[in-house]
């Protein structure tokens, strides 16, 4: 059983690398890992992924030895730990809006005497039962890890309650959601999301949690972690495709008159 790179990381104090994927793109794990990130998170509340796509991704994480951080598009107990089974070292939740759901998902993900997890063994977090640790038990629920979104003015209420729940170690910011719902921007430094941030922070410190959310640019990312913030994505397959073509499109701008002009220079008229 492979250890948490991220809980590595978020254990020693520092920042933990993560980027995002939406779509089953092969190379990414290597890649990320190639470029020194602990995690990457997949997309699947906003993107459709099928059960073999999955499987296969989660495969070539640990190929690359690298995190996933799965988000799943139900919060139903058996397919959140069969996640865990296949291979994702994390699990993140979105709209987890009090202590009580929080405490739920605990009990999903998390073996006895913590939770009430469902014991197989024979999964590929456990070497399909022939490599199984003798403390595979403990070794899951302590290299495993459960990061709850906090992206409602309802759940901010009660982000001191769910910080405080034993066996959450993340809360993860969604600012798309959470701006959207107070009416301001999803900035960083948007005066209101400031706020925000900090009553997470603040709820994380009190309890020994961390905390984090996306980010757009590396003044973004050195601002969070100055709030404390250790749990960070930047980096995704959407944001830098687009980027990169917005990039391309305007290398190629012009290139009708450049073309044009070289048939006439060259007598050849198109």
């Amino acid at each position: 059983m492979r250890n948490s790179k991220v809980l590595a990381k978020l254990r020693a104090g520092e920042v933990a690398r993560i980027c995002s994927l939406g779509s089953p793109i092969a190379f990414m794990p290597a890649l990320a890992a190639h470029f020194q990130y602990d995690g990457i998170w997949l997309d699947g509340e906003h993107r459709a992924w099928n059960a073999t796509e999955l499987e296969t991704m989660l495969g070539r994480h640990h190929a690359a030895d690298m995190d996933c951080v799965w988000r799943p598009p139900t919060k139903e107990k058996n397919a959140l730990y069969r996640a865990l089974e296949d291979g994702a070292t994390g699990l993140m939740i979105p709209h987890v809006g009090s202590a009580d759901q929080a405490q739920a998902l605990v009990q999903a993900i998390k073996f006895p005497p913590m939770g009430d997890r469902g014991f197989c063994g024979g999964g590929r977090d456990a070497d399909y039962w022939v490599g199984k640790p003798a403390d595979y038990i403990q070794r899951a629920n302590a290299e495993t890890f459960l990061v709850v979104q906090i992206e409602t003015p309802q759940a901010l209420e009660q982000v001191d309650a769910i910080a405080a729940v034993p066996g959450v170690e993340v809360l993860f910011l969604g600012p798309g959601d959470m701006s959207l719902r107070l009416g301001c921007t999803a900035g960083v430094k948007d005066s209101q999301m400031l706020e925000v941030q900090k009553k997470i922070a603040e709820a994380c410190a009190r309890h020994g949690k961390h905390w984090g959310r996306p980010v757009g640019s590396a003044a973004d990312a050195a601002a969070l972690a100055e709030m404390g913030a250790r749990f960070i994505s930047h980096g995704s397959d959407f944001g830098g495709l687009y980027g990169h073509l917005e990039a391309c499109s305007r290398d190629l701008e012009g290139l009708n008159g450049v073309a044009a002009k070289a048939a006439q220079d060259s007598g050849r008229l198109y």
